[in-house]
């Protein structure tokens, strides 16, 4: 499989035409980060202390790295050297999965409970990369080697899945695509006959993978893991294309080609992504899946901006492999369309692109996969910056996925661009479905957001905004039945400044009615990848009992 990717000429191109240079430079730069420390299985101190993703990901990235280059560098001993040293490592590992994941409620092990047929989304990953590693250097691996790659996927992976039932081969989010997809990829690499033994299981995973996503396409977990679910379907759905000769081809189903169109309806503005749910608020898309996706559905799928997708965001093998193997200059753009309006019910998002700015909005509820607080908050970019912001996801801690969700900053609503009503926060608890309406001809998007705050006085809270070239304007309408304190809370990264009574971030006036005068407070935060920075919380504090709040954002 992947016999294209064997091709000689293939990797001469890539070592020698200057359409590849970003690629060899940032795997290089992946390859000697990598190995500034020696390939090794990690000891028991390590493991004990270290027991969730960070431990792995120097190993996944020398094993990605070491295999890249030697597929470059086909005649550089130090590579291919490396590269059999860290499988050789990764095989002699106690245990493909970190030991938090022995923890979580759906496995319920402790770590003195040795599992080494344990199955999560990095002991998947890890076997498809080492599978997928061993067919392209079949003709190079000493025998040796070979024969234990075999056996260790076979006692981690191939005989657990035959003989148990796993969480996630029924679950609803990106669990599924990844274990499905690194599972299924193995078994179609080192054993076929186990595939056609359970393709009927194997294909009622992936149903419940798509079953996740609305018949839109979009993904409520958020562009990051859009990118790493769909990445995993989509490298096993092509391979498995490829041995059934085509009988199966989940590219075909119409509702595939929406979910492979979500990235390109995500972008804002050229350096901004959509960054509901838990991602970076500076967002890279997977830099290969653009490409292979074009390779498979043309023209359907629109050509992207070069500046913001890296190498350097791959961070499992099939990711970087698929990034050179699919790339084609051909595929890039300058920039996005500044004139896309893409109004999606079922998934209740709402994305507007005009040539001085970029505008999100979304509805939903409370209780979808990787849930922030958020039914009604709102995204403007502007000059390729998220002026009011959606600040993605937080650093995982113990308690973030769980019960301590909602003490975290950054899936709470106080991370968010939503009305405060009798200082309490809008409900972490899901109910019903709010969907954002948008009238073409009068240019604006609206939604009854009260639902989301589960209050009794509460029967309505209208949010609309409404659209000009160069001018946003929020109307909030309250229908509550007493006399209520309401404070309108925004959050932006830019320090907003105050010039003649009005806020104003880098350039944009935040022109709210007379006789309110914003309160703001600087907060530190974590972000997604554990980087620290400040955001900017921006209150309106308005009369009790008040009936409307309006807030033009103006971009002259």
């Amino acid at each position: 499989m992947l016999d294209f990717a064997k091709d000689k000429a293939l990797w001469d191109k890539v070592r020698s035409s200057p359409d590849f240079k970003q690629h060899r430079q940032e795997i290089l730069e992946i390859y000697e980060n990598a190995f500034k420390t020696e390939p090794r299985p990690h000891s028991v101190e390590e493991v004990l202390e270290n027991n969730d993703h960070g431990l792995w990901l120097t190993s996944l990235k020398q094993l990605e790295s070491a295999a890249l280059m030697s597929l470059i560098y086909p005649d550089n001993e130090e590579y291919y050297n490396n590269l059999l040293r860290i499988i050789w490592a990764y095989c002699n590992e106690y245990t493909w999965a970190p030991l938090g994941h022995y923890t979580m409620q759906y496995y319920g092990k402790t770590p003195a409970d040795f599992d080494c047929g344990l199955i999560d989304i990095f002991a998947a990953s890890a076997a498809f990369s080492i599978a997928e590693i061993k067919n392209l250097f079949e003709e190079r691996f000493p025998q040796l080697l070979k024969d234990r790659i075999s056996y260790e996927l076979r006692r981690r992976i191939i005989e657990p899945y035959r003989e148990r039932r796993f969480f996630w081969e029924k679950h609803d989010n990106n669990w599924t695509a990844v274990c499905m997809g690194g599972v299924g990829s193995v078994l179609l690499y080192e054993s076929p006959e186990v595939y056609y033994e359970n393709r009927d299981r194997i294909h009622a995973s992936m149903e419940c993978y798509l079953a996740s996503y609305k018949d839109d396409g979009m993904c409520v977990e958020g562009i990051g893991y859009w990118g790493f679910g769909f990445g995993f379907f989509s490298a096993f759905a092509l391979l498995e294309r490829e041995i059934t000769k085509g009988e199966v081809d989940w590219f075909e189903r119409p509702k595939v080609k929406e979910i492979a169109k979500f990235l390109q309806k995500t972008f804002l503005q050229k350096d901004v992504l959509l960054t509901y749910g838990d991602c970076n608020i500076k967002q890279n898309y997977h830099f290969c899946w653009p490409h292979m996706l074009r390779h498979i559905y043309g023209d359907m799928i629109e050509k992207i901006p070069a500046d913001l997708g890296t190498v350097r965001d791959c961070t499992h093998f099939n990711f970087l492999l698929r990034s050179v193997i699919y790339y084609d200059i051909n595929n890039v753009s300058e920039d996005v369309n500044t004139d896309a309006t893409y109004s999606v019910k079922g998934s209740a998002y709402f994305i507007k692109r005009m040539k001085s700015y970029g505008f999100t909005c979304k509805g939903g509820n409370n209780a979808e996969s990787h849930n922030h607080v958020d039914v009604g908050t709102f995204i403007l970019a502007r000059g390729n910056k998220q002026i009011i912001c959606d600040v993605g996801g937080g650093q995982y801690e113990e308690g973030y996925h769980f019960e301590k969700r909602y003490t975290f900053f950054h899936p709470s609503a106080i991370s968010h661009n939503l009305p405060i009503i009798d200082n309490e926060y809008q409900s972490q608890f899901g109910i019903g479905h709010v969907p954002v309406d948008y009238n073409e001809e009068a240019n604006t998007a609206s939604m009854d957001i009260a639902i989301a705050y589960r209050k009794e006085n509460v029967r309505s809270i209208e949010r609309s905004f409404a659209f000009t070239d160069d001018t946003v304007t929020l109307t909030d309408k309250y229908d509550i039945t007493t006399q209520s304190d309401i404070t309108e809370h925004f959050v932006s990264v830019i320090e907003p400044k105050i010039a003649e009574g009005v806020a104003v971030i880098d350039g944009v006036k935040l022109i709210q009615p007379e006789g309110i005068i914003p309160v703001i407070v600087k907060k530190e935060v974590k972000s997604h990848t554990g980087v620290p920075h400040d955001v900017f919380l921006i209150d309106y504090i308005l009369d009790k009992g008040a009936k409307s709040f309006v807030l033009k954002f103006e971009m002259k």
